[in-house]
């Protein structure tokens, strides 16, 4: 399975496309089912908007939003959606660092 079918996959499995139109979770399953390129171009540009999300960002101990705007796509959309929490929370690596980092130093405060 390709990276793009296993991120419809997640997807699907975890109610990304719930608030879709059954049309477009029916394409999407037939994407996993039967690869992404089995797909009619018109079915492609209807599952396309879902194969790149923007980072949602960071806020740091100080309460600043860096306001992160990094468009995420195969791989690292991928593992965005498997390392966070809440699919509507997707984290770059840049912003998944520095928050691993402030919980680090949190940690670091509260035993000192």
């Amino acid at each position: 399975m390709s990276v793009t079918e296993r991120i419809l996959n997640y997807q699907i499995t975890h109610g990304i496309f719930d608030g879709e139109e059954q049309m477009v979770r029916g394409i999407a399953q037939r994407a996993v089912d039967n690869g992404f390129a089995s797909l009619s171009s018109r079915q492609q540009s209807v599952i396309e908007p879902f194969l790149t999300q923007s980072c949602s960002g960071i806020t740091d101990p100080g309460g600043y939003h860096n306001e992160c705007e990094q468009i995420l796509m195969g791989e690292e959309l991928l593992e965005a959606y498997e390392l966070c929490d809440d699919s509507e929370s997707l984290e770059c690596e840049s912003c998944r660092s520095d928050s691993s980092f402030y919980t680090h130093q949190r940690d670091r405060l509260e035993r000192e």
